[in-house]
């Protein structure tokens, strides 16, 4: 059904495009399509501020402090000045702010850069006249000129090639470097442009989509219809390339193009960190709450017993007036609880850490050139969440392998050739072997059924193959070295050189490969050389091919498919080729079927696959190829220290089975070790026995260490049955497995594994892969890593991360996910821990006040708590922090675990974090009523006061909880020691300054003299610091001395030059062939 759009400037959705008039501007213009210019900013100049504003007050946490601000505009109930709130929660917006602006100018001008480049226009009398690509509209005749971007979706009418050819990079639309084939329709494209101004007609388009490969539309030029498909549009941001110029009708421009409605935003996801942060603060909240509720109650009992007994309070209202302001008063004293800065600071971290990322020599190809071949970060947000990950779905073409194809054997009439990679064919038919005629007829078929496009090296001056799939330029090459050159090829033509001689081929019809047709065929009108006549040639997957082939020729048929099974054992890709002669009469009643199927204008995929199926059958076969795609540099490294690290991995791809056992072994995968159990059934009830045969094997008792690893081996058509049918069955064996292979698997099947395990086992996967058909794989999962790949970049555009080989996996996950899942754990727990200690003390000092609400901090102190003075040491924490460093984690992966499970950010672990809190207030508070109890003297003869308290309690405060973050720092740097020493002096230095400006702080005269000079501020600052921090200092001396943990060992091994015993130790372990997942957990600490 037709997808329904709003056309600019209709109020009528529409089901249909308008007709696109060609030399017909005043027509055009009737239909009021939409403008070319382009606008990706989020903001104008007039409304950044509202709109920022309201894109940050929808975070719930912003609108809880805008309320703090309002009570504290209240005098009558507000204990604190209104800066107290005002400047840190103005600090946050405004950091947020300007992040946002400074973003959005970015977009601003690259669309300014864009909108402004000018084309040639065609006018009425036939010249060109410059126009920016913003000023263009639909209906314009533009030229465009080699080497230039196509400034919006254009159909192409005349080129400066034979037959309007066009040579088309989309780069940018899809990241394929390869040359494509565009074409002007035959109406127009041998017309001269002079002709132009002169032709009525018009384009019937579809609607505007998303699908950059699929269009539907007619060209009615002069009363004749032709039809129109994706080749002949050139889409806004591809590049006209090897063609000097190219001349066509706009008919897409703006928000209407395919690379605008291409550009939408990626699926949210949230980190596991995120979602327990959120829920962290609202039991912070509950907390907050339930001491302001019993302030208030013990305020309500004061006022009503004040009223009648202390009637030297004064107290001149009603007990429930003084009750409901407390309240208030309450909520915003203790709004600090809660640390306003948190969000922020979280948010800019997590964006440094995907710099240190993207800047990490080990994930660049070059090292020295980190910024052209290093990885991106696409989703900071998903930093910590690589820490957790479980699963791993990988794709295997141009993942695990390098998708550059080489062509290594054939089998031909049931005889295999095992050195056609080195020209054994050529040989052949020179020396006139028995099976020639069916060489000559395979190398045809490889020579001119494919869309590869001839190029010319700029640098060797060599004939090469540019297509965006690797198997056909591999063909292509096997084709030449063979003695079969692909020359070049028109709309109407295809020229070969076979053995020396010049061969042109008439081109009828071409039935293009596709993802669910998994073949392609090319119909050709033989020269007189080969006896003339139609033929058909087709090549494609076996499990497509098969049913295709004629009845009969059962002996090469069997012959051939043993030959392939015996490629795919060694590990290679292989295709079925076959062709079939065609009577004039048959071409000729089918032609006429598939030309009304290609011209329709709804459903015409369908219809043109349903027309391709009646031509497509009764082959005969020819013979199969056999490439051969490389492992990546390092995969069966990488994948076994990702095993080791206790992530279970799968491989999902669409080769034989035979192929993906043979790879699975080659990478390490599968070992010699493992019980492999192989899952091939060909209907419900025999995959169901299969798999409950396997459930009641290896589920029924609890596996020991003991016990082989498990591995599976299944395939698509099983998998159907699997997912839909028995998910319960294949969940519990898939759980047991420490490793999955599946094969024969289509994209959406990939998805669907995916979307069944993160369902179900509640565990972080991780997908990744390099080509578009990975794309719906990598957005099911929690996170998608994309590789920049021979296939383009669409999986890489589309994924959270991007990076350029299969081995840089292992740094992300184990070294940058782990870093970053301890940092912001560490960065989250703190902040919360610091602002409880040092604000729970307000809650203490109610009961002491008479539930008064009044507070014992000073002004600016509470001001500045979260902007300066205990700010910078979780933030250098969060960015430096590192407990082991990458080699020793790169050596050892078995440490992934320790943050695998997420311990460190727990509930439990938040819990122990706000009982620290508590009993740290409690120490600050306390300690000093026990000290000052008494209100001692001082020479003067004036008493110490509450002022006098407060500052001994903020200054103990502040300090304890900076020097807290010292203890749980591992790794100092230069600028962890300024982050922590230098906040301490900025304290003292703010205190100072406060003390000698009296005509603004009126409170603090003094108070810094009055404070250091007090022998009781220095017995008090000692036994806090005792009672604080001790107690930590000597339960993480025992628990390393009694409890070690592997990182624990492994750091002092590192700091005192020991490992290379803890990697004795590991590799007596491996010796008696223990299990790798127990090495670590089982080292001595004596080893270190």
């Amino acid at each position: 059904m037709p997808r329904r759009v709003r056309i600019l400037g209709r109020k009528k959705a529409l089901t249909s495009y308008p007709k696109v008039l060609i030399n017909d501007p005043t027509g055009n213009r009737k239909s009021r399509f939409p403008s070319n210019q382009i606008t990706t900013t989020k903001y104008t100049l007039l409304n950044f501020l509202p709109k920022n504003l309201f894109e940050q007050f929808r975070r719930v946490t912003n609108i809880y402090f805008l309320c703090i601000v309002i009570i504290t505009l209240i005098p009558a109930i507000s204990p604190l000045t209104p800066w107290t709130s005002i400047l840190p929660l103005a600090f946050v917006l405004g950091t947020t702010a300007l992040k946002e602006g400074y973003e959005d100018f970015g977009r601003y001008k690259a669309d300014n850069k864009v909108n402004n480049k000018k084309y040639y226009v065609m006018k009425r009398d036939g010249t060109f006249a410059k126009k920016t690509s913003k000023s263009l509209v639909v209906g314009d005749i533009v030229k465009i000129m080699s080497d230039q971007n196509f400034p919006s979706d254009i159909v192409p009418l005349v080129s400066a090639l034979d037959d309007g050819v066009c040579f088309v990079e989309t780069a940018q639309l899809d990241g394929e470097t390869n040359l494509k084939i565009y074409k002007a329709p035959v109406a127009t494209n041998s017309m001269d442009p002079e002709k132009i101004p002169n032709i009525t007609g018009y384009v019937e388009a579809e609607v505007p989509n998303h699908r950059l490969y699929n269009f539907v539309g007619t060209l009615n030029v002069e009363g004749e219809t032709h039809s129109l498909n994706y080749q002949n549009l050139l889409l806004r941001g591809a590049t006209l390339r090897n063609t000097e110029w190219a001349i066509g009708v706009v008919v897409y421009t703006g928000k209407y193009t395919k690379l605008s409605l291409n550009q939408k935003l990626p699926p949210s996801k949230f980190s596991t960190v995120e979602r327990r942060l959120n829920k962290a603060v609202i039991g912070i909240f509950v907390f907050k709450m339930g001491c302001v509720i019993s302030m208030t109650v013990g305020s309500a009992v004061f006022n009503h017993e004040g009223i009648r007994d202390n009637w030297y309070l004064d107290i001149d209202i009603s007990a429930s007036y003084q009750t409901i302001r407390d309240f208030f008063s309450y909520f915003a004293l203790l709004s600090f609880m809660i640390p306003m800065s948190l969000m922020v600071t979280l948010e800019v971290v997590k964006v440094i850490q995907g710099k240190f990322m993207e800047w990490d020599k080990r994930m660049a190809l070059d090292p020295d050139d980190v910024a052209e071949t290093g990885m991106a970060v696409k989703t900071t947000n998903l930093n910590d969440e690589l820490a957790l990950v479980k699963y791993i779905f990988s794709d295997k073409t141009g993942t695990l392998t390098e998708n550059r194809m080489i062509f290594q054997k054939v089998s031909i009439n049931g005889v295999i050739y095992h050195e056609a990679g080195k020209g054994e064919l050529k040989t052949e038919l020179k020396s006139g072997s028995d099976n020639a005629e069916a060489i000559r007829d395979f190398l045809t078929n490889l020579s001119i059924c494919h869309a590869a496009v001839p190029d010319v090296d700029e640098e060797t001056g060599d004939l090469v193959y540019k297509s965006q799939s690797p198997d056909e330029v591999a063909l292509c090459d096997g084709s030449r070295l063979n003695g079969f050159t692909f020359k070049t090829r028109t709309q109407t033509d295809v020229t070969i050189e076979a053995m020396g001689e010049t061969i042109s081929f008439e081109t009828l019809n071409v039935l293009e490969f596709t993802s669910d047709r998994r073949r392609m065929s090319v119909i050709v009108r033989l020269p007189e050389s080969m006896g003339g006549g139609i033929r058909i040639y087709s090549k494609g997957a076996d499990s497509m091919m098969l049913s295709l082939l004629r009845d009969g020729d059962d002996d090469i048929k069997q012959k051939t498919l043993d030959d392939i099974e015996l490629f795919c054992k060694e590990g290679l890709r292989t295709l079925i080729l076959g062709y079939k002669d065609v009577t004039e009469d048959e071409y000729e009643e089918w032609n006429t079927v598939f030309h009304k199927a290609e011209t329709a204008l709804e459903d015409r995929d369908n219809k043109i696959d349903e027309a391709s199926k009646l031509m497509e059958r009764d082959f005969i076969i020819i013979g199969a190829t056999a490439i051969e795609d490389k492992l990546q540099d390092e995969v069966p490294e990488t994948i076994y220290n990702l095993l080791r690290a206790g992530i279970k991995v799968w491989v999902i791809t669409g080769d034989k089975q035979a192929t993906a056992i043979n790879i699975g072994h080659s990478c390490k995968l599968l070992k010699d070790s493992m019980e492999i159990m192989v899952c091939n059934a060909e209907s419900s009830d025999e995959c169901r026995d299969l798999l409950k045969s396997y459930v009641d094997r290896y589920c029924a008792h609890p596996r020991k260490r003991s016990d082989p690893e498990l591995g599976l081996v299944i395939d698509g058509h099983t998998l159907n049955y699997a997912l839909e049918e028995h998910a319960q069955h294949f969940l519990q064996i898939t759980k047991l497995c420490h490793s999955v292979v599946c094969c024969r698997v289509t994209p959406i099947q990939k998805a669907n594994i995916v979307k069944l395990i993160k369902e179900n086992t509640h565990e972080v996967c991780l997908s990744i892969g390099d080509g578009a058909n990975d794309v719906s794989m990598i957005q099911e999962a929690h996170i998608g890593v994309g590789i920049y790949g021979n296939e383009g970049t669409q999986a890489a555009r589309s994924a959270d991360y991007a990076i350029r080989q299969f081995r840089h996996l292992r740094c992300l996950i184990t070294i940058h996910g782990r870093y970053s899942f301890l940092r912001n754990s560490g960065l989250i727990q703190y902040s919360i821990y610091k602002n409880a200690a040092a604000f729970l003390v307000q809650f203490w000092y109610g009961f002491y006040s008479g539930y008064s609400a009044n507070t014992i901090y000073d002004d600016l102190i509470i001001t500045l708590f979260n902007i300066i003075f205990t700010s910078v040491p979780p933030f250098f924490y969060a960015i430096f922090e590192k407990d082991i460093e990458p080699d020793i984690i790169d050596q050892y992966p078995e440490v992934f675990r320790r943050v695998q499970t997420g311990y460190q950010f727990s509930y439990s672990s938040l819990f122990v974090w706000v009982l620290n809190a508590i009993w740290h207030s409690i120490i600050f508070f306390f300690g000093g009523v026990i000290l000052l109890g008494n209100e001692p003297f001082y020479g003067n003869g004036r008493s110490t006061g509450l002022r006098v308290m407060g500052n001994m309690v903020s200054t103990i405060a502040i300090t304890i909880v900076i020097l807290k973050c010292a203890i749980f720092t591992n790794h100092w740097n230069i600028l962890v020691h300024c982050g922590i020493w230098g906040s301490i002096a900025a304290y003292f230095l703010v205190f100072l300054v406060e003390s000698y400006i009296p005509a603004i702080f009126r409170n603090q005269y003094h108070q810094f003299v009055i404070c250091f000079q007090s022998p009781m501020f220095w017995l008090m600052f000692l036994v806090a610091i005792f009672v604080c921090l001790v107690p930590d200092i000597f339960g993480k001396f025992l628990q390393r001395e009694l409890y070690p943990e592997d990182w624990q060992i492994l750091q002092e091994a590192q700091q005192v030059k020991t490992l290379d015993k803890v990697d004795a130790a590991l590799q007596r372990k491996l010796a008696a062939d223990k299990n790798p997942d127990e090495i670590v957990e089982e080292l001595d600490p004596e080893d270190a």
